[in-house]
């Protein structure tokens, strides 16, 4: 049950950041009593919901601090990183926080739960919550198949290490699909960011590849910098999720690139969601059989990811599409000029001339 709602809660973060369609940095809040439309994403900010507003939308904190004051309203969800959140109102939705401090004060009422990983959660005498407090652990996110032992004490070891095979095998064939479906979602919620990420894979792959790969290599030292000082302790984790996220999105962009190669291929036509999903099903089980040849899988991976992480550095998450490559027009060798047309003949000029006598 753990597992389940860990995926749940991963998922939802995931999706609820990629489908908010407006973004709010340090966004003013409506007038007292106004209701505000649509999912509000704060990055590295403070938000305020006073007193008798309503957010009728989910409510998406990176690396900043939220604040529902009593007799305010969320009508949907709250997903909080890197951050502190403290609710006095009412939130109809769920509260879902990685590395973050929630505080439920006395008048606080949240109709669904409350999911923490890596943070703390403090709850006053008074604070409803509808749907329980779940700590939850990212070890319970690994599958476990080592339980799964078909062979009986004493086999031969071919037997053991087929059924070994046969545990791994399908751990990765769960993972392929879920990633899949994951894609299809994906897709569903962002179909032009993810076109114009692909058209960027197709037209750039390698100035794409190269940037991917550079980030790869110099984001590791920059985190540790910034763990080493401390202060910027919460820094470091919003890169580590962005980082994450952009990582999950190219994979994503990749695999609905070749969806879109397979459907040319069949002379036929799939939506992006189609697309995405069978490309990224293609894509990692290409990677999973590739894993059995040295260390071909690795080395797919890597150059799946950096393309992919490039393409979204080149297009601010497929906000912007990147310049495409010039077109070469060839003109033609100039030709002489063509003379004019002679000028017409009027009729006197064909009239017989008189004869002399």
């Amino acid at each position: 049950m753990k597992k389940i709602a860990l995926f749940t809660f991963l998922i939802l973060t995931i999706l609820i950041t990629l489908a908010t369609p407006a973004i709010g940095l340090a966004q003013t809040p409506p007038p007292p009593g106004e209701q505000f439309n649509g999912d509000q994403l704060i990055f590295g900010e403070n938000y305020v919901l006073r007193s008798s507003q309503t957010l009728n939308g989910s409510l998406v904190i990176i690396g900043g601090n939220a604040i529902i004051e009593q007799d305010a309203k969320v009508t949907e969800d709250i997903v909080i990183l890197g951050g502190n959140l403290q609710v006095d109102g009412e939130v109809d939705g769920d509260i879902s926080a990685i590395g973050s401090n929630v505080n439920l004060n006395e008048t606080s009422f949240v109709r669904g739960g409350v999911q923490i990983i890596g943070g703390a959660v403090s709850q006053a005498e008074g604070s409803t919550v509808l749907g329980g407090i779940n700590r939850l652990n990212p070890q319970t996110l690994m599958f476990n198949f080592d339980r799964f032992d078909f062979t009986p004490p004493g086999s031969p070891s071919p037997l053991r290490l087929f059924t070994s095979w046969m545990r791994d095998a399908l751990s990765n064939i769960l993972r392929i699909l879920a990633m899949a479906v994951l894609a299809l979602v994906v897709a569903l919620l962002m179909p032009r960011p993810l076109r114009v990420i692909g058209n960027t894979i197709s037209d750039q792959t390698l100035l794409s590849g190269g940037i991917g790969l550079l980030t790869l290599v110099v984001a590791p030292f920059v985190l540790i910098v910034l763990i080493i000082t401390i202060l910027l302790i919460p820094v470091a984790l919003i890169g580590m999720l962005v980082l994450a996220l952009a990582l999950l999105i190219g994979w994503v962009a990749v695999g609905y690139l070749i969806g879109e190669r397979i459907a040319s291929m069949l002379k036929t036509q799939w939506v992006e969601a189609v697309s995405a999903g069978i490309g990224t099903l293609v894509l990692g089980l290409i990677v999973w059989l590739l894993g059995y040849l040295f260390c071909l899988g690795g080395l797919m991976s890597l150059l799946v990811a950096s393309v992919g992480l490039g393409s979204i550095i080149l297009t601010q998450f497929g906000t912007k599409a990147y310049p495409q490559p010039p077109t070469v027009v060839y003109v033609p060798a100039s030709t002489p000029p063509t003379p004019p047309p002679a000028a017409p003949i009027s009729p006197e000029e064909f009239s017989p001339s008189p004869k002399e006598d």
